[in-house]
């Protein structure tokens, strides 16, 4: 995997979101238990904002780690989808760039190949992983242009 720490905004974010699309089968990120004030009440917020991809819901796994994180003291809902046309248009549309999945959006948005990630960003430390063997596709030309 190779770190990079630039965002990815705009056209070039919504271009990222299509490659995922081609290359990658599902989604997932990250809603922290430890940020939440209210928990019942920012759960009620976060299906609300959830509930037109239901539908394409896998699961949702309660944890302390994920592909760029661990907490030591507190666990994590991790949301997985399947990844669509009503996903990735969710993806699109919610975001204008893959640092954005913060601040009243799940956070951390990972992109999986079956079970192997693809690219994982971590949102409020500004990097992003991604999957080296990728390293001549549209991805990097869009980094190259950062």
């Amino acid at each position: 995997m190779l770190e990079h720490d630039k965002d990815i905004k705009g056209e070039d974010y919504r271009l990222l979101i299509e490659i995922a699309y081609e290359k990658c089968d599902k989604f997932a990120f990250v809603i922290r238990k430890d940020m939440m004030y209210d928990e019942k009440l920012a759960m009620k917020y976060y299906n609300e904002l959830l509930k037109d991809i239901k539908s394409s819901l896998i699961e949702v796994k309660e944890e302390s780690q994920w592909a760029v994180n661990i907490l030591l003291e507190a666990t994590a809902y991790i949301y997985y989808y399947e990844l669509n046309e009503q996903t990735k248009h969710f993806l699109q549309t919610k975001s204008n760039s893959l640092f954005g999945w913060i601040n009243g959006l799940p956070e951390d948005l990972m992109f999986y190949n079956g079970d192997k990630i693809w690219l994982a960003c971590n949102s409020h430390e500004s990097y992003f992983y991604i999957d080296e063997e990728d390293s001549q596709s549209k991805v990097f030309e869009i980094l190259k242009k950062l």
